[in-house]
């Protein structure tokens, strides 16, 4: 059965992109430097569609496009342990995105465990 959004909307129903395969992955890393979050596919982006992060103390951490590669987000500081959330959005309007075929990585300036999930598709 097809129907518009606004019949969607009207009975309640949720919209399931099709176009789509969602993917979690859990965020486990402690390594100063580079931590892969999502391996590299082949001649795909990866486009993160939610995160959410952990830091058991102090530091700074950065999204790249690649292990050491091009910075996707400033440093996002955590000067004592604490949390951090990039609220979930849908596929076409993702946060950010890696360059075709480059992994997904998470840069950290120190030694810190951080954890989370990290929310995103392929394309």
């Amino acid at each position: 059965m097809t129907m518009s959004i606004m019949q969607a909307r009207e009975l309640g129903r949720v919209i399931i992109d099709t176009e789509h395969i969602i993917k979690r992955a859990a965020i486990d890393a402690a390594a100063s430097g580079n931590n892969t979050l999502v391996a590299a596919i082949a001649g795909k982006k990866i486009k993160v569609l939610g995160v959410t992060l952990y830091a058991a103390g102090a530091v700074n951490i950065k999204f790249q496009s690649g292990a050491g590669g091009t910075d996707l987000t400033g440093p996002i500081s955590f000067p004592a342990a604490g949390d951090y959330t990039i609220s979930m959005t849908l596929p076409g309007f993702h946060w950010i995105e890696t360059a075709a075929g480059a992994l997904l990585n998470l840069s950290l300036s120190d030694a810190v465990q951080v954890s989370g999930t990290i929310v995103y598709y392929e394309e």
